[in-house]
């Protein structure tokens, strides 16, 4: 491939990955802050840990269900733009994000657990929010929440990038590049 064609095709992917950041950072679901206000979390919190929660989860269905191994990279290199260039960032909040990241990929990778992966995700989101010990039922407005979240990014990721289409009787490891 020649340089200029390498070029064009890092514009492209850069594009689809902004594109997908557009969908998947939308403003925090009004309802989502009430139900958060309810529980005591105060309101400019709720705020950020559902954003910060849509951004890492975005990052997370780009990571494991994109089709090019090239997407997540491109996914968060646009985030990065995003971030750097948000009034409020500055470092506390490039830090807070990492802190956010680590967190959420950690409950990913818990093994054993009785807790299906999005609970876990779950949990992370309600303690970040300062609800360390949440109920039942709170915990499982969360869960909704970051399946809802999950399955939004998923759709995203489809539209933006291509959904896989393999004929029935071809596995997908018998695919060549």
């Amino acid at each position: 491939m020649s340089l200029w064609s390498e070029w064009r095709e890092q514009r492209i992917r850069s594009r689809r990955a902004s594109t997908y950041l557009g969908r998947v950072l939308r403003a925090p679901d009004p309802d989502t802050v009430h139900w958060l206000a309810s529980i005591g979390v105060p309101v400019p919190l709720a705020v950020q840990e559902i954003t910060l929660a849509m951004r890492a989860i975005g990052v997370i269905v780009a990571e494991r269900d994109a089709l090019d191994d090239r997407t997540a990279s491109d996914v968060v290199q646009q985030l990065a733009l995003v971030i750097r260039r948000e009034p409020s960032g500055g470092e506390d909040r490039r830090q807070l994000w990492a802190e956010r990241w680590r967190a959420y990929s950690a409950s990913l990778a818990v093994r054993g657990s009785e807790e299906s992966p999005t609970t876990r995700v779950a949990r992370v989101f309600l303690a970040a929010a300062g609800i360390v010990a949440p109920s039942g039922e709170q915990l499982l407005r969360a869960t909704h929440f970051i399946a809802q979240t999950r399955s939004a990014a998923n759709d995203a990721l489809r539209d933006v990038f291509g959904a896989s289409a393999l004929p029935d009787h071809v596995r997908p490891s018998a695919v060549q590049r």
